[in-house]
């Protein structure tokens, strides 16, 4: 027997959606639209949806996750290493995902979509769709939307050099030699007033080496300018990889301080440490030695500026080491003069 009262219940009772319809408005409305507008303040929401349900999601054969997702969207197996290895503890990995995305110049929000789409994750559709149409909305508010263009959000967040397209790392390059600014000219000026500038990097049980190398160089004549990320907080707190990206490309040499510390830090990528995270210098280890490797590939395996010091007491530890080839150029704190001569000559 029917239930007529039932039946009426039944039939008052919306079905469920129609996801691969909403996914086809979306992108409908959303194929002239940059998705760098999802990481300006009206895109937030849609952002952490995204984030929150990609990254939480344990990849496996029911869904599909963060790598999936980036796998889809243009990331080589090298740069998702990196985001899962190398960025930890800094944000999370869809979120790095899209910020990569987003330095194409035709990144637009339907190809978020599409992606979605062939990873069968309707369910994520279905939940920033909501969030998607009030983007739609309130960049509409401000600027018609067109057939003819790609609508730009004002400005682009920046990424990390590893995860920044080779096209657009060589147009920043030729910028920045076309360049006449007050920045440039005051890089300049500095790199006059040392006899060059290196970057250290050490983990907790390396400081006290790197302190004194830091007092020795600084101490010489011709000068050697010395950055410690720890001595620079408040640009590190406010913009970390931008800040260590610009201070990475413009230092003459990058000097770790290989210790047991160190050296576990490097070897264990996806191991978290939480007494890091008020160690500047400790807590970018992998995030700069990622970037010393990156650009050991990019040259052709050339290791032209990372230049390590070894703790006399360590020198066991490093000689028994499987050291990557850009770790293997090395001096003892011992022979730190003759280390200071080698940085003077060539840059004097």
């Amino acid at each position: 027997n029917i239930d007529p009262e039932l039946e009426r219940l039944r039939k008052e009772v919306d079905g469920p959606p129609n996801l691969d319809t909403a996914a086809l408005n979306i992108k409908r409305t959303t194929s002239r639209i940059h998705a760098s507008f999802l990481f300006e303040h009206i895109g937030r929401p849609t952002l952490q949806k995204l984030c929150l349900i990609l990254s939480s999601t344990a990849t496996g054969k029911t869904y599909d996750g963060w790598q999936e997702f980036a796998s889809y969207m243009g990331l080589t197996m090298e740069q998702m290493r990196c985001i899962d290895y190398d960025f930890k503890g800094l944000q999370d990995p869809t979120y790095y995902v899209l910020l990569a995305y987003v330095q194409h110049v035709d990144a637009t929000i339907d190809k978020i979509l599409t992606a979605l789409q062939k990873m069968h994750r309707y369910d994520v559709i279905n939940q920033i769709k909501g969030n998607i149409s009030d983007l739609v909305h309130a960049i509409q508010q401000e600027t018609p939307i067109t057939e003819s263009t790609i609508l730009r959000s004002t400005s682009v967040p920046r990424a990390p050099l590893i995860l920044t397209p080779l096209e657009h790392v060589q147009s920043v390059q030729i910028k920045t030699c076309d360049s006449k600014n007050i920045s440039q000219d005051n890089l300049q000026k500095t790199k006059k007033t040392y006899g060059c500038i290196v970057m250290l990097t050490f983990a907790e049980d390396g400081l006290k080496t790197a302190q004194y190398v830091a007092k020795t160089f600084r101490s010489k004549q011709p000068r050697i300018g010395v950055l410690i990320l720890q001595e620079q907080e408040n640009h590190v707190y406010s913009k970390a990889e931008e800040f260590i990206d610009d201070c990475f490309s413009q230092v003459n040499f990058i000097i770790p301080i290989l210790t047991q510390g160190y050296l576990e830090r490097i070897h264990n990528p996806k191991k978290v440490y939480s007494e890091d995270q008020n160690k500047l210098d400790t807590k970018y280890i992998k995030y700069i030695s990622s970037l010393m490797k990156y650009e050991y590939v990019r040259n052709q395996c050339i290791n032209s500026r990372v230049r390590c010091i070894v703790p006399d007491k360590e020198v066991n530890t490093v000689v028994k080491a499987n050291l990557h080839p850009t770790f293997q150029a090395w001096f003892r704190e011992s022979g730190i003069d003759t280390f200071i001569n080698i940085l003077l000559q060539r840059y004097s």
